[in-house]
């Protein structure tokens, strides 16, 4: 049984560092889309994608476990590259303030439905009620375009 274990193990390591098989030009559309998360994720992104730093020395510089910066990353990286945040980034300009306010805290930022509450000072609600009618929308988008 460890041998599976360890046979396993280079592939979550490569797969950590997701620049390795990435090309030029998506790594500045991820770091290009980092500009509307939250700064902590902004700057995570920006020192791996830009500055060529790697999650080892983004750990160390910040006192962090190694992990938790990978997660992080890989974390950003999946929300940045999803189908919701290119048609929140592409759409909200159309929406009611709320929505778009909404939609930029929750999708784009990635903060959670009461984070967005109460940053927004709103009820959470409204948040649900909002998010619906975005997921509703990227949905059927993403229906069409299939």
């Amino acid at each position: 049984m460890p041998r599976t274990r360890l046979a396993s193990r280079p592939d979550r390591f490569q797969a950590a560092d997701l620049r390795r098989n990435l090309p030029a030009d998506e790594a500045s559309v991820i770091a290009d889309r980092a500009e509307w998360c939250l700064p902590e994720e902004r700057a995570l992104i920006d020192a791996m994608y830009r500055q060529g730093l790697n999650a080892t020395q983004i750990a160390q510089l910040r006192s962090v476990p190694v992990r938790v910066i990978r997660r992080r990353i890989r974390a950003v990286v999946t929300r940045v590259t999803s189908h919701r945040f290119v048609f929140v980034m592409r759409h909200r300009d159309q929406w009611p303030p709320t929505r778009r306010r909404v939609a930029t805290a929750c999708i784009l930022q990635g903060r959670s439905f009461r984070q967005a509450a109460t940053h927004l000072r709103i009820s959470l609600h409204t948040v649900r009620r909002q998010m619906d009618a975005v997921n509703a929308m990227c949905d059927a988008d993403q229906r069409q375009s299939a």
